[in-house]
Protein backbone atom coordinates (compact mmCIF):
# COMPACT_ATOMS: atom_id res chain seq x y z
CA UNK A 1 0.00 0.00 0.00
CA UNK A 2 3.19 2.36 0.36
CA UNK A 3 3.98 2.00 -2.57
CA UNK A 4 0.36 2.46 -4.42
CA UNK A 5 0.97 6.11 -2.52
CA UNK A 6 3.93 7.02 -3.27
CA UNK A 7 4.48 5.87 -7.10
CA UNK A 8 1.03 8.55 -7.23
CA UNK A 9 2.56 11.23 -5.90
CA UNK A 10 -0.13 11.03 -2.21
CA UNK A 11 2.17 10.56 -0.06
CA UNK A 12 6.33 10.35 0.81
CA UNK A 13 6.46 6.71 2.39
CA UNK A 14 10.45 6.57 2.45
CA UNK A 15 10.71 7.00 6.30
CA UNK A 16 7.13 4.83 7.33
CA UNK A 17 7.49 1.69 8.88
CA UNK A 18 4.91 -1.42 8.41
CA UNK A 19 4.41 -3.67 11.18
CA UNK A 20 3.08 -7.31 10.87
CA UNK A 21 0.88 -8.79 14.09
CA UNK A 22 1.32 -12.75 13.41
CA UNK A 23 0.63 -15.50 16.15
CA UNK A 24 2.87 -18.46 15.96
CA UNK A 25 -0.30 -20.60 15.01
CA UNK A 26 -0.06 -18.65 11.42
CA UNK A 27 4.14 -19.23 11.28
CA UNK A 28 3.24 -22.67 11.55
CA UNK A 29 1.47 -22.55 7.70
CA UNK A 30 4.06 -22.27 4.85
CA UNK A 31 1.95 -19.14 3.67
CA UNK A 32 3.28 -17.17 6.41
CA UNK A 33 6.93 -18.34 6.21
CA UNK A 34 6.59 -17.70 2.47
CA UNK A 35 5.55 -13.57 3.10
CA UNK A 36 8.72 -13.06 5.39
CA UNK A 37 11.45 -15.39 2.58
CA UNK A 38 9.89 -12.63 -0.17
CA UNK A 39 9.83 -9.72 2.38
CA UNK A 40 13.65 -10.83 2.83
CA UNK A 41 14.35 -11.44 -0.31
CA UNK A 42 13.09 -7.84 -1.72
CA UNK A 43 15.24 -6.28 1.23
CA UNK A 44 11.92 -4.35 3.18
CA UNK A 45 13.47 -2.82 5.51
CA UNK A 46 10.89 -0.97 6.54
CA UNK A 47 8.47 -4.24 7.34
CA UNK A 48 8.61 -5.34 10.81
CA UNK A 49 7.18 -8.56 12.30
CA UNK A 50 5.79 -9.06 15.76
CA UNK A 51 5.03 -12.81 16.66
CA UNK A 52 3.21 -13.29 19.67
CA UNK A 53 4.39 -17.14 20.57
CA UNK A 54 1.27 -18.55 23.07
CA UNK A 55 1.71 -22.10 21.25
CA UNK A 56 -1.92 -21.35 20.67
CA UNK A 57 -4.12 -21.93 16.44
CA UNK A 58 -7.31 -21.44 15.85
CA UNK A 59 -7.98 -25.28 16.00
CA UNK A 60 -6.25 -25.67 18.95
CA UNK A 61 -2.57 -25.80 20.06
CA UNK A 62 0.25 -25.68 17.84
CA UNK A 63 1.84 -28.81 16.99
CA UNK A 64 5.68 -29.09 16.66
CA UNK A 65 8.44 -27.92 19.12
CA UNK A 66 7.04 -24.35 20.39
CA UNK A 67 10.21 -22.76 19.31
CA UNK A 68 9.13 -20.62 16.13
CA UNK A 69 11.45 -17.79 16.91
CA UNK A 70 14.54 -19.35 17.17
CA UNK A 71 13.82 -21.36 13.94
CA UNK A 72 12.90 -17.99 12.25
CA UNK A 73 15.91 -16.25 13.65
CA UNK A 74 18.23 -18.57 12.38
CA UNK A 75 16.80 -18.96 9.27
CA UNK A 76 15.76 -14.77 8.90
CA UNK A 77 18.97 -13.18 11.09
CA UNK A 78 22.10 -11.40 9.47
Amino acid sequence: FLKYLEHRGLKDTSEQTVYAFLGDGEMDEPESKGAITIATREKLDNLVFVINCNLQRLDGPVTGNGKIINELEGIFSG
